[in-house]
């Protein structure tokens, strides 16, 4: 059991170490020189030193350079270490060049007694003082840690609150280093004897949290879990193998047995899922899956309005999804310095998305770092299709706008032509009636002046231009005019497009009064219906045409326009609609009664 103890250990720190010593070399090459730090050099000597243990306890053949690497990597340890604490606390020494000086001499007697121990235990050449070549390593280690909680000592950093305990923690590890070698040198041979070791990986295992959280994690905990888990059951399985149904002696090989791995490396996948899963449920009691999150989150933000709904409502739904404080930042910078406890995204160029620390301190792992990209993408496309949704808005506003000026200019000149035809014939036989008219002429102008940038009208104003409208057309026709007004007190302070009411009643006149033999009427009646305000325009005329339909040719642009213009306001909750037969046409409009005041599309 411990040679199945010791291999695990092995085998796990050289599998790690090694992934580590590929992955931060890769980073080194694209480091800028004043940014380089000696930790990818601690990750390659501790990967070396690990896997040649690795070897030689397998009981692979040791060469001589590989005993002397071997000698030579374990006396590099205790000096690395010592060097990634003063890369911390180097401008903040009192006398840093003695420190430096301290630290490379330290360096000189780590090499020169780790080749010495090497060429001696290979038995290449005979080492004087034997004895004192054997202290050295424990005289070393001593250094160091002296030499460590002295760095801590007369450092004057300050430190901030997430890196307090980063700060005790090697205190601790350096005291402990201390006491284990002076306890070696007094008793050689004692139980402290292989504590340094432990130390040393305690040490890295510090660092490696307080600099690379989430690789920390990543590492030692899901595929660390899922390593040691089917390492230990593949050891005893194959023990059990070799001495129960194969009955090979004693000093079986492992190796013997590499056919019955076959089964576990097929059932790698399975077992890594399950463990996977157990650990995001149990431990980092994440909510969902990344597949459910995708979905959440999609269901979460795409009915948003614009720039500012959708960045509230990403940022609540990826603090539910994360369980941690999220910030979503639209045409941002992103920042450069993250805290190393938080997770943050570019969005690039329209922004990026920061996950602030757990409150219960669960680390985000390289999956969290995975899902987040992810959303963020889908941020990025979301955010994209509503600004273009916002944009087509206000295309389709700036159109209205367009058609209602082409109202204005029409009505202007044919309005103001008959109009003044009529009050000229009234001049001698009706004077009264032309200088009302005149007035009436007058209060449409006005309005049509006064409401030029104006989108929206109550339904009074627009009810009284109206008026005053069909008011100078009864002037020009007489007594051949009829004129009915329904209107809904309830209704008259509701908000509505301008001139949406004008067209309606000038296609009445026109197409219908105007065309009947006999006496014509324009009845107008506004009533609520509901949550709806139905505005309605009938005539006794002759009725549409057969095949009648607001995308024909020749004289429908107006109720076209009026329309388009409802549709570009309101959407599908407004809506044009008529009746029309040998009895009459009746033309209404169908708008929502809320304050629709804020329907002009915003830009974000």
């Amino acid at each position: 059991m411990l040679y199945l103890a010791s291999l695990v250990v092995f085998a796990f720190g050289a599998l790690s170490f090694s992934i580590l010593t590929v992955s931060y070399w890769t980073q080194r090459r694209g480091t800028p020189a004043g940014e380089a730090t000696v930790f990818p050099v601690f990750t390659l000597v501790c990967a070396v030193t690990f896997l040649l243990n690795l070897a030689f306890e397998y009981g692979a053949p040791g060469s001589a350079a590989l005993v002397v690497l071997h000698a030579l990597a374990a006396g590099l340890l205790a000096p690395l270490m010592l060097h990634l604490v003063y890369e911390l606390e180097a401008r903040h020494l009192p006398a840093a060049r003695a420190w430096r000086v301290a630290l490379f001499a330290l360096y000189a007697v780590a090499i020169v007694t780790g080749l010495a121990q090497g060429i001696d235990h290979t038995g290449i050449a005979s080492v004087p003082a034997a004895d004192l070549l054997d202290r050295a390593p424990a005289v070393i280690l001593l250094t160091a840690g002296a030499l460590g909680v002295a760095l801590r000592v007369f450092s004057r950093r300050p430190l901030p609150a997430g890196e307090r305990a980063h700060a005790r923690w090697i205190a601790t590890l350096f005291l402990l280093l201390l006491l284990c070698a002076a306890l070696n040198l007094v008793q050689p041979g004692s139980l402290a004897a292989g504590l340094p070791d432990y130390l040393l990986l305690a040490f890295f295992g510090v660092s490696l949290y307080y600099r690379e959280r989430l690789v920390f994690f990543d590492l030692l905990v899901k595929r660390g879990a899922f390593f040691l888990l089917g390492l230990v059951i593949l050891a005893l399985s194959v023990t059990a193998a070799s001495r129960v149904l194969f009955r090979l002696p004693n000093d079986w090989s492992p190796w013997m047995c590499a056919p019955a791995l076959l089964p576990f490396w097929l059932l790698g996948p399975w077992i890594y899922a399950r463990v996977d899963r157990a650990i995001d449920r149990v431990w980092l009691r994440r909510p969902y899956s990344a597949a459910e999150a995708e979905r959440e989150f999609i269901r979460d933000i795409q009915s948003a309005t614009g720039d500012e709904d959708l960045c509230a409502r990403a940022a609540v739904s990826l603090t539910r999804i994360f369980q941690a404080p999220a910030e979503v930042h639209f045409d941002a910078t992103f920042p450069a310095a993250i805290d190393r406890r938080q997770l943050a995204e570019p969005m690039e160029p329209l922004g990026y998305v920061l996950l602030s620390a757990r409150p219960d301190f669960i680390p985000f792992l390289s999956d969290d770092r995975r899902l987040l990209q992810s959303l963020t993408r889908t941020l990025a496309v979301v955010l994209e299709n509503v600004r273009f949704r916002i944009g087509e808005q206000e295309l389709r506003w700036l159109a209205s706008r367009a058609e209602l000026k082409a109202l204005r200019a029409q009505i202007n000149p044919h309005f103001l032509f008959n109009a003044l035809n009529a009050i000229a014939g009234l001049i001698q036989d009706q004077p009264q009636l032309a200088d009302e008219t005149i007035e009436q002429l007058a209060q449409v102008f006005r309005y049509t002046l006064r409401k030029s940038e104006n989108e929206w009208v109550s339904l009074a104003e627009e009810v009284e231009f109206v008026a005053a409208y069909l008011r100078v057309e009864q002037a020009r026709f007489g007594d051949r005019l009829k004129l009915s007004f329904h209107l809904d007190p309830s209704a008259a302070s509701i908000p509505i497009p301008a001139m949406c009411i004008q067209p309606l009643v000038e296609n009445a006149i026109k197409h219908g009064a105007a065309a009947t033999e006999g006496r014509g009427t324009v009845a107008l009646r506004t009533a609520m219906e509901g949550e709806t305000l139905r505005i309605e325009v009938c005539d006794n005329g002759p009725g549409f045409p057969p095949g009648f339909s607001l995308s024909g040719n020749g004289e429908t642009h107006g109720l076209r326009n009026v329309s388009e213009r409802l549709r570009g306001y309101y959407g599908a909750a407004a809506r044009l609609c008529w009746e029309s037969g040998p009895g009459g046409t009746c033309v209404w409009l169908s708008v929502p009664a809320g304050d629709m005041c804020d329907a002009r599309p915003h830009s974000g």
